[in-house]
């Protein structure tokens, strides 16, 4: 229980909130001290403090970057490999999932799981759109509805639209760690739950939703959805998420 203390405790600041949300948000890369003072306005002491107690919490891991001219090497710093979860009381639902993922490879057909995950993120997608009195009208609308039901699943999203095309990149990938023995498992679910949830936000604006580019599993830092619009007939939606 003390180390869920310590955890709590470090990220009750918000600017050390906001400084390991921003890292988290580009996994693949490293910042710094001098990186995360101007990004954040701070003094380097000031930055250096948020960045050590993040350090010495196990939210970040640190390396050297020595310069070719010499002179002092600078500490960078990157986002841990480490996950870090905790409840209250103590709960292991991850074994739930490692486990149930299991039965799933073991029993199911893929056919099978990818409706029933659709079915689940349309469910969720309807929720929303019942408790915002309706689907968002617009693409720029839709991509902020996405935005924020991605947002609070802890995706860590960046949604864009371009031309008729909606893109969700998700940068943190949920059922990274329970999924690890299931990988081509854990991406179909993930994958046509974000489906279903989109086909319930966009209703007859979405036309198809589909997964391009490498993927986290495969080493990338990001995973990448793109939904096909159907725009208005005679309008044009000039706003861009």
């Amino acid at each position: 229980m003390e180390r869920e203390h310590l955890l709590s405790a470090v990220l009750a600041d918000e600017t050390r909130f906001s400084i390991y949300r921003f890292i988290a948000e580009r996994p693949c890369e490293e910042f710094a001290v001098v990186d995360i003072a101007r990004r954040f306005g701070l003094h380097p002491n000031v930055a250096r403090m948020h960045l050590t107690k993040l350090e010495q919490a196990g939210f970040l891991a640190t390396g050297i970057r020595r310069s070719a001219l010499g002179g002092r090497p600078a500490r960078l710093y990157r986002l841990a490999g480490m996950v870090n979860t905790f409840a209250f009381p103590p709960r292991r639902y991850e074994l739930l999932a490692e486990l149930a993922l299991d039965i799933v490879a073991a029993a199911a057909a893929p056919d099978a799981v990818a409706r029933i995950c659709r079915e689940a993120g349309w469910r969720d997608g309807g929720k929303y759109v019942a408790e915002h009195g309706g689907r968002p009208r617009g693409i720029a609308r839709l991509a902020a509805a996405v935005r924020a039901v991605a947002e609070a699943q802890g995706l860590l999203p960046n949604v864009v639209v371009e031309e008729d095309e909606l893109n969700v990149e998700v940068r943190n990938c949920v059922f990274r760690e329970p999924g690890g023995r299931q990988p081509e498992l854990a991406c179909l679910i993930h994958r046509s739950y974000l489906a279903g949830l989109i086909d319930a936000l966009g209703g007859a604006a979405t036309r198809a939703v589909e997964a391009q580019g490498s993927s986290i599993r495969a080493g990338a830092d990001r995973c990448r959805l793109v939904c096909a619009l159907e725009r208005p007939a005679g309008r044009e939606d000039a706003a861009r998420a």
